[in-house]
């Protein structure tokens, strides 16, 4: 009688051990989860004035955003950038704004560049960004290719990346549409310190430059995400391990 009790009680024994496998696995899987990507939106909370020259910063979706002026600045601190109302017929009087964005996103002005810093000593990843060219003046012939948006990503421990974008051709009002581009395949292998965004204009004479404060840009909804803690890795290994050993164990069970 004892005897037979001890083996109903063998599988049980088992499917609880099994199960505690399981749920070990779950547990280190999902506290090793991937940070969630945060999207750079430039909605939230601003100055009451966002427009900056060279040498200033701002915030925006907690990353750091400092505003550097145009390459022939003599005093580096002039009109560089700001944030827009894509909503508002009004904000590009002077200029003609990129289309397909009713949104708030930062320009880049006359020349200028911007540098986006992180808090996290670790970095963060960059996976994709919208851009679009701020043309300085009307009337311009439609489907014109204005130039590139530039990428400069400082790598945590040294090193850049560098890429460029093809701003879309202009239309019928002198307007580039805002394009989307994921940058996974450029920026994907490594964690940044630091990410420039800048522009340059086509010229006959010299390519694709600056010099003129005709290089603008605007550029919204730039996804990052945080670089994972190195201890996330060894419990994302913990649970594939568990989950592994759950796997073999039901089929040699089966095949018995």
């Amino acid at each position: 009688m004892n005897k037979s009790t001890q083996l109903q009680q063998a599988p049980v024994a088992r499917r609880l051990k099994q199960l505690g496998i399981s749920v070990l696995g779950a547990m280190a899987l999902a506290s090793a989860a991937p940070a969630m990507a945060d999207v750079i939106t430039f909605d939230g909370p601003l100055p009451d004035f966002p427009i900056f020259g060279g040498g200033e910063s701002f915030t925006s979706s907690g990353y750091t955003f400092h505003v550097f002026d145009n390459p022939l600045s003599v005093s580096g601190t002039g009109l560089a950038g700001a944030v827009l109302n894509g909503n508002d017929p009004f904000v590009c009087s002077n200029a003609v704004c990129p289309s397909g964005n009713s949104t708030s996103y930062y320009a880049g002005l006359n020349d200028g560049s911007v540098k986006m810093t992180g808090s996290d000593v670790r970095g963060f990843r960059l996976s994709a960004v919208d851009f679009g060219f701020i043309s300085p003046l009307a009337g311009q012939p439609a489907g014109l290719l204005p130039g590139k948006l530039t990428i400069t990503a400082e790598k945590v421990g040294g090193g850049t990346v560098y890429a460029e974008l093809e701003f879309g051709a202009l239309d019928n009002s002198s307007a580039s549409p805002f394009l989307h581009a994921t940058l996974d395949s450029q920026f994907g292998n490594a964690a940044y310190s630091s990410v420039v965004f800048s522009s340059c204009v086509y010229d006959s004479a010299n390519g694709c430059s600056q010099g003129k404060n005709q290089a603008q840009f605007g550029i919204d909804n730039i996804e990052v995400a945080a670089v994972p803690e190195p201890q996330t890795y060894a419990m994302m290994g913990l649970g594939l391990a568990a989950i592994g050993l759950l796997a073999r164990r039901r089929r040699a069970s089966h095949n018995a």
